[in-house]
């Protein structure tokens, strides 16, 4: 095991703590239903850093080849894969904040997005 991907396991352990946290009102029986939820949203803000990095390396566009006469621009495979992992990541943010008591949702709310303009 290298030390990047320990680091890695690292940070999703610690932001899974800080999202518990922040969820932490809702309720008993809720929470062990969405805790599995809670942990992968901590794996998806990794993956969407990981792909964020990577797309600025290749871009959204890629030019592809298909056969002699065939060739093209297309979006690239890192920009679908991020597009992707963003939706999924704010459908699993918003489902986590709606099982919170109305009160609450909106300052767990900022508290999610604070984190995330601090990582970008």
């Amino acid at each position: 095991m290298t030390m990047a991907r320990l680091k890695e396991k690292t940070i999703i352990k610690r932001r899974k703590e800080n999202l518990m946290k922040i969820f932490s009102d809702i309720d008993g029986d809720k929470m062990t239903l969405v805790e599995p939820s809670i942990e992968q949203a901590a794996k998806m803000e990794q993956y969407i850093m990981r792909l964020s990095e990577q797309l600025d390396e290749v871009g959204f566009i890629e030019e592809y080849q298909n056969g002699e006469n065939q060739k093209g621009k297309k979006e690239s495979t890192e920009s679908k894969a991020y597009s992707t992992m963003v939706k999924n990541y704010n459908a699993i943010i918003r489902t986590l904040l709606s099982c919170l008591p109305e009160t609450d949702q909106k300052q767990a709310e900022d508290e999610v997005l604070d984190y995330l303009k601090r990582r970008v």
